[in-house]
């Protein structure tokens, strides 16, 4: 894939390294992300499966894929996890209660990809890098800057992420709130976040990845996107990984804006 600025940062084994964005409607899609957060598109050659990138000042920053009709899953951001061999890692993913969907699916040259489901039954991604190991840029306006994972399993899918990728957990809960805690790689570095969905959610809720892109103020960034079509879900609120809100896109996907607490 042509045009793309490929000096990326370092993406250690079981990192969040790329999201993308399954939607029924992909123009409309393209224009509120396009306003929201000034991405441009390009569009991959046979190659690559004709899978379009978003950019930002040239970094790949984001996929957006068309859900296939009667497709039984919502439209959704999916947060994608940094691994070294694909078939190594499907085969881990199966044994310790997870499940793998479909076959791996490359884009070109630049990456392997598989999704599957974890033991509490949230989607997420594999990826094998080849020549794109992950967004190409973090933590600056209109790129992905955190990711959350929110489960209703909470103690499985925690010894899942340990078993298949290597995942420490430092404990954040606070007394009398839900359990939560911070995901590390094997280097030590923070990696992710992890919440219960306890009792006090509402039932209809599914476990599901948050993926957060940074902003530079989170009030005028929600207005922008309500503006734009989005709805409020949550906040704005100050919480652990910085000032945020939830919001749901044009066709109910989640995501977060985030001004990233970087110290």
């Amino acid at each position: 894939m042509r045009d793309l600025n490929l000096t990326v940062p370092d993406y250690p084994y079981g990192s969040p390294c790329w999201v993308d964005l399954l939607v029924s409607d992909v123009p409309r899609a393209k224009a509120f992300y396009s306003d929201l957060f000034g991405w441009q598109w390009l569009s991959g050659d046979p190659s690559t499966g004709g899978y379009t990138m978003a950019l930002l000042d040239g970094h790949p920053v984001a996929g957006i894929s068309r859900k296939p009709d009667g497709a039984p899953i919502p439209s959704q951001w999916t947060t994608y996890l940094r691994v070294g061999d694909l078939e190594v890692a499907a085969r881990a993913i199966n044994a310790y209660g997870g499940r793998t969907l479909g076959r791996p699916v490359s884009i070109g040259a630049l990456s392997r990809t598989l999704i599957a489901v974890d033991p509490g039954g949230t989607y997420f991604g594999v990826w094998e890098p080849g020549d794109l190991p992950g967004s190409g840029v973090l933590d600056e306006p209109g790129s992905l800057t955190w990711n959350e994972l929110l489960t209703r399993d909470y103690d499985r899918v925690q010894g899942f992420a340990l078993s298949v990728f290597g995942h420490e957990f430092t404990d954040e809960t606070e007394p009398g709130g839900p359990r939560w805690a911070t995901a590390h790689t094997g280097d030590g570095n923070p990696a992710f976040g992890l919440a219960e969905i306890d009792d006090e959610w509402p039932q209809e809720i599914p476990p599901h990845w948050v993926a957060s892109f940074a902003t530079r103020n989170v009030v005028p960034g929600v207005a922008r996107a309500l503006d734009l079509g989005a709805r409020l879900l949550q906040g704005p609120f100050d919480g652990p990984y910085g000032m945020g809100a939830v919001l749901a896109g044009p066709e109910g996907e989640v995501f977060s804006l985030l001004v990233p607490d970087l110290d």
